[in-house]
């Protein structure tokens, strides 16, 4: 039974190369596996409209420096019973009607400022209106300014300030995404290298098996060999062809791995990386990669744009602690004109003297324009709360977070020192495997090599041949692992220090306009 086993087994690993064979393969290399990654990754897209977002709350909090201008437009008429010998009529109607444009500007310490334009036209058919129709000018300037509470940019720009430091702050924690996904694509993909190389150095030993199998089968026909080699030279094989297997489905599970990163899940045909693991020796310097991490890596400078955002709260509820002092100043020109009528003077005041003023609108205009009637008025208002409890709150939350902002900072720091300290004695150490792996695999395949010989003058036995063909197998293996694991510690050196796109040459603004 157990043969029969061993044979459907060996059968079914020879099936397998050619059903690999039958489907497409698509051979790629790291840096278009990192391009495609950065093009097809949906947590990626995601996180790229986050900027966008921020800036249109930013453009939100900076409108409100944009000019108002407001126009109004009016008519209307009034019909009222006479009451009074000097109404001028038994029923007195007046019409009346209006334009009026007005321009409102926030100014940068807090105030406003706006400017009115109004005209308007009014006539009656009270036989005592002098000007009948009359017209009415006015071209006003208004200044309100806070002299103490909301005085200042702080206080007038601080939803600007903010908002700007909010975009900052995505934009770094997209250049963050997109340092991630470069690291998740890299150690997908080197998974990928080792699966693929690990099945190479399977098949090989596996092919060791068999043919030491072959050769043993002859020596046992002509009686050199006891039948008993035969048996466990198949059960080697049956072994390595089981680890074949198992090398075939690590390689499907991170084939699949790296298809989720890509976004190419229905992508028929298989992965095949191009690129080998290679051992360049990196030079560290502990000193020189920290302050390069402080400087570049996006994470910190998302925690500074925070903390000055909370020292802008802070000096915002400061200054909203302050009494209420307002100056309100104003000047306009007045204008009027209109058409002069004959009026009976007879029951007026003999001292009366009522101006002989005529024409249009626009001269009404032209005496705004030409300041004639010059009027002026300023003031200053004082408010103090009696209990400023809510003002005090706000600042006390704001020192607090501020507060919780440094040591934030703090504790990125000391994260960054400890990472950085780590991945470089990872380097250190993954380099010294390496080189320590490499010397093992040469000894290995040396002892192979003179093993084989001894056998074939039959000094030597099938079992220490068997053991030295896998020796050599898992030498050769662990240096492939060894391999793996410095690449990717010399991709994780990046990402500590912030310098995975610069090390792809990815220009981080190119990227965002691709969009």
């Amino acid at each position: 039974m157990k043969k029969i086993l061993i044979v459907i087994l060996f059968v079914f690993v020879l099936t397998l190369p050619n059903l690999a064979q039958d489907q497409d393969v698509k051979s790629l290399s790291l840096d278009e596996v990192i391009e495609q990654a950065l093009k097809n990754n949906l947590d990626l897209q995601i996180e790229m409209s986050n900027p966008e977002i921020s800036q249109a709350l930013l453009d939100k909090n900076a409108a409100i420096f944009i000019p108002t201008l407001t126009f109004d437009l009016g008519r209307g008429s009034t019909t009222t019973p006479s009451s009074s010998i000097f109404t001028g009529a038994d029923v007195e109607r007046a019409d009346s009607g209006i334009l009026s444009f007005t321009i409102s500007q926030r100014l940068l310490l807090g105030g406003s400022l706006n400017i009115i334009l109004d005209n308007s036209r009014n006539s009656t058919n009270s036989v005592y209106s002098n000007i009948n129709p009359r017209y009415n000018s006015q071209l006003k300037f208004s200044l309100v300014q806070p002299l103490l509470k909301n005085f200042g940019l702080t206080a007038t720009k601080r939803n600007i300030y903010v908002a700007r430091n909010n975009k900052d702050k995505s934009l770094f924690a997209l250049k963050q995404q997109v340092i991630n996904l470069i690291y998740q694509a890299e150690e997908a993909y080197w998974n990928l290298v080792y699966s693929h190389q690990n099945l190479e150095v399977k098949q090989k030993s596996l092919q060791l098996a068999k043919d030491l199998l072959k050769q043993n089968e002859i020596q046992v026909k002509v009686g050199v060999s006891a039948p008993m080699d035969i048996l466990t030279a198949q059960a080697e094989v049956a072994s390595r062809e089981s680890e074949s297997l198992q090398a075939r489905s690590q390689i499907q599970t991170y084939e699949e791995n790296l298809r989720r990163i890509l976004n190419i899940s229905q992508m028929p045909e298989a992965i095949v990386p191009q690129d080998k693991p290679l051992f360049s020796p990196l030079q560290v310097d502990f000193n020189q990669f920290l302050l390069e991490a402080l400087e570049k890596r996006p994470d910190i400078e998302q925690v500074r744009l925070d903390l000055k955002s909370k020292n802008i709260d802070v000096r915002y509820f400061r200054n909203q602690l302050l009494p209420n002092l307002q100056l309100s100043a104003s000047y306009y020109a007045k204008g009027l004109s209109g058409t002069p009528q004959d009026v009976d003077f007879s029951l007026l005041p003999t001292d009366s003297v009522i101006s002989d003023i005529g024409g249009n609108l626009n001269d009404s205009l032209r005496d705004v324009l030409k300041n004639l009637y010059g009027n002026y008025s300023f003031g200053l208002q004082l408010s103090v709360p009696l209990f400023n409890t809510s003002a005090r709150a706000d600042l006390v939350q704001a020192r607090l977070n501020l507060e919780q902002s440094l040591l934030l900072l703090k504790k990125t720091e000391s994260t960054i020192y400890s990472e950085v300290k780590q991945i470089i004695m990872d380097l250190e150490t993954t380099a010294k495997i390496v080189e320590a792996n490499r010397i093992s695999r040469e000894l290995a395949e040396q002892k192979l090599v003179a093993e084989q010989k001894k056998l074939a003058v039959g000094l030597s036995t099938n079992y220490l041949v068997l053991q030295y063909q896998r020796d050599f197998s898992n030498a050769q293996i662990a240096e492939l692992k060894s391999l793996i694991d410095y690449n990717l510690a010399l991709s994780r050196v990046n990402k500590v220090l912030g310098t995975t796109l610069e090390k792809h040459q990815i220009v981080f603004t190119e990227m965002l306009l691709k969009k």
